[in-house]
Formats: structure tokens, sequence, C-alpha cells
């Protein structure tokens, strides 16, 4: 049963996939997929908050929203216009470790589409008064982001487990990064890092291959540079002891996150870990819903998941809670964790966490979308693992494999962070004291 599964997951995954190389250095990566009327691209750009230095913070992120303003042949109306009037989509957004362009238009405008993206990602004009439009913009951005409590904790577990490093700061900069970033530090960053051999342009649903080559080869010529590797700040791990790490908000309920440092995006080890956080907080039917949530209505939600780089990552769980109930919470969570370290995990739940992952797997690979996104991410970061190849890791994970890394993850101390009223901050203490002993 479990083969017939892992056959049909294939055959719905399966696509055309084409990938070519300019002259320019450009990769050109696309997936046909017969069924979809739509055409779905993104430039992705190898840049990222993590290659920035303490004077560019933030730049990687201004210079996404600029690129919107204008360029020698569209103003910034015209750029949204181009794309809005045949009922496409237009965005884009900046993480650790890339920076996306992507637009999502019928079939039938695939051209327009890249003579868009391409249009600005190559002849934005970045003049000074839309830089100081859109440093406006982003402040205000700042303060929205200050705002919400789930961002706010995800900024205090990651600044104190990576410290000032590109993965540790916030993509979106600070008030004060922003506010000093001169235009002519933006246009510099966007002429070093926004070279072909940088990008790579990646689309599915209605493509034809060979024309989205020729399209952009008329863009994007050779620049004449040797390639380069864009900085990278090392990373660190600050944390040894527990921490508790709280930021107080007139809000009626606490957002909590207690978070573990975790392997990168290419750490076998990531397999056994994702069947974990399933078990443990990834559904109605997990470990610490049940526990939390069903047993003693302590919570609305109670989730636990990852987030990885490169060559690092994230492992956490979150929820919301009224303060009072802050501390049993997190004692019933600890239990929670450490039982599974030291107990280890039934095989029935072990065959539901891979039933799990196989569905959610092809599930959220179903539409063209996603699977522009997967794509691009994939080439930029040199993972050559189709999803085939993924679903057949977490299908050859055994129990044993999901105690012991839950033993190695649990084994070092945790950071909660806390973002809403004031809480008994020493109690918490108290809880993850002598961690896991």
């Amino acid at each position: 049963m479990a083969r017939a599964s892992r056959a049909a997951a294939r055959a719905h995954l399966g696509g055309e996939v084409r990938r070519s190389v300019l002259p320019s250095g450009l990769r050109v990566v696309t997936e046909k997929m017969r069924s979809s009327q739509t055409f779905n691209v993104g430039l992705f750009v190898g840049v990222g908050s993590r290659h920035e230095s303490p004077s560019l913070h933030g730049a990687s992120h201004f210079l996404e929203h600029v690129l919107f303003k204008g360029t020698r042949r569209r103003s910034p109306e015209e750029i949204a216009q181009a794309i809005e009037s045949v009922g496409g989509d237009i965005n884009a957004y900046t993480a650790k470790e890339h920076t996306c362009f992507y637009a999502r238009v019928l079939g039938t405008d695939a051209h327009l589409a890249v003579d868009v993206l391409s249009d600005m990602i190559t002849s934005s004009t970045i003049l000074a008064h839309e830089v100081e439009a859109e440093r406006a913009v982003i402040l205000e951005e700042i303060a929205m982001h200050a705002d919400d409590p789930g961002e706010v904790a995800q900024e205090l577990v990651t600044t104190q487990l990576f410290g000032d490093t590109g993965l540790g700061l916030p993509v979106i900069g600070s008030e004060k990064s922003i506010a000093a970033l001169s235009r002519q530090q933006i246009v510099r960053y966007w002429r070093r890092h926004y070279v072909p051999h940088n990008i790579a342009v990646v689309a599915t649903g209605q493509v034809d291959h060979d024309h989205l080559v020729g399209q952009l080869d008329s863009f994007f010529s050779a620049d004449g540079q040797p390639p380069r590797t864009p900085r990278r700040v090392p990373r660190t791990t600050r944390s040894s002891d527990a921490a508790v790490l709280t930021t107080n908000r007139r809000l009626e309920q606490c957002t909590s996150s207690l978070t573990f440092p975790s392997p990168g995006l290419f750490d076998d080890r990531r397999y056994p870990l994702g069947l974990l956080s399933l078990i443990l907080g990834g559904g109605m039917a997990s470990r610490l819903f049940v526990e939390v949530r069903e047993r003693r209505g302590l919570t609305y939600g109670i989730d636990a998941g990852e987030t990885a780089y490169s060559d690092a990552g994230l492992w956490s769980v979150d929820w919301q809670c009224a303060p009072d109930k802050l501390a049993e919470i997190l004692g019933l969570v600890r239990a929670g964790l450490l039982d599974v370290a030291e107990s280890g995990v039934t095989p029935d739940e072990l065959a539901r966490a891979k039933g799990q992952m196989r569905g959610q797997t092809v599930l959220s690979f179903e539409g063209p979308y996603p699977r522009m996104g997967r794509l691009g991410v994939s080439e930029l970061l040199g993972d050559d693992r189709t999803i085939g190849d993924l679903l057949d890791s977490y299908d050859a994970v055994t129990a044993a494999d999901i105690q012991a890394e839950a033993a190695q993850l649990f084994g070092r101390p945790p950071v909660l962070a806390v973002v809403g009223p004031r809480v008994a901050r020493r109690r918490l203490e108290t809880i993850l004291q002598d961690w896991p002993a």
C-alpha cells in the first residue's frame, strides 16, 4: 500500500523540467504543466539579508521595494497596470538568503510578464525621490512588524541564537539602518548582486522553454565580470544556557516560542526532525495539541515546526495563551519533549506522521506557483533533490532515528520568547532551569 501511494505521489508530481544556462551565466529552469492555463515566473536573486554588512542592514529588502518604482520604459503605475490589466499578480519578497520577484498571469500573457520583470531587474532608474518615498514606507512596515507579537517573538529567538549576523537580524532592517542607507549604497548593492550569474529565472505552468530562453537572452547580456560569491556573515550560536526573553505589550494573550537550534537544509537529520514536528505539534491529533488544548483547554492552538536555512535552522513549539496559563503550558511542553527523547514514539505515530508528511508534501506543491517557488530556491542553493527523493527519505526514517534526534535536539537548553502582558519571568526560568535534567 505504501509503495503504491509513493508511486501515485510521483506520478502526480511529475512534470517536464528543463534547465539552460545562458552565455551570460543566467540560469533558466522551467516545468511545463500541461493541465495548467497559467504562467508563473520568478526571478530569484542569490542575495538576502544574511549577505549584508552591518552598514547595509536592510539593503536587500530596500532594493526590492525601489525596483518597483519605475524603469526607463515604465513608470511605477505602468509596471502594476501592465500585469493587472490582464488579470495577473506581480509582487516580490526578500528572505535571509535570496530575493524573489514574481508574476502570475494566463499562459497567453507569458511574454508580457517576463518583459515587465526583466525590465525592472535590469533597467530601474532608482531615482532619489523614489528612494525617499520608499524609505518612509519601509519605516511604516517596520512599525507594523513591531505590532505583530509573532514577528517580535521570532526576532527575539533568532537574535539570541544567531547573534548580530545576517541570520540573527531581521530581514527588513531597523529604523536606524534604514534611515542611514543612501541612494548610492542601494544602487551599488543592485549593480553588485543583480548580475546574470547570480540570478535564476524559473517558470512553471504553460511555459515554452525555448521561447523564454530567447526572450531573456535579449535582457541579460554577459557583464564581463567574474562570478562573485555574495558576502556571507558567519553564523554564530550565542546561547549555551536556557534563556527567557520577554517583551511587554498591552495585549490580552502571551505569544510564546520555545526554540532550539536545529540542522540546515542539507542535513539528513531534518528527516526525522520533520516527522518529530508532526508527532508533537503537527495538527489536531498531535501529542501537544491533544494534551494542552483538548484535555486541558489551556490554549486555542499549539504547534511545532522548523525553519531551515542552507547551513542552520530553528526548531520551535509555538502557542498563545492567557498570562496565568503560561507556566503550566511550558511545564507540559517540557515534559512532552523530554518524554519523546527518553521513550521514543510508537509505530502507529510513526506511520501516521509519514502519511501526513507525504500528503502535505504532495498537496503543498500541487499548483504551478508553489512548484515555481521550490524550483527557484533549489536552483539558487544547489539542491537537486526531487520531491520523490524527499518522500523516500522520510519513508526511510525509523522510530529509533526520531528518538535519537529528539535526544540530541532537546539535549541542549532552549530559548523561550514571550511577547505580551507582563509575566512571572522567574517562574519560567525555574521551569527551564537545569534543562533537560
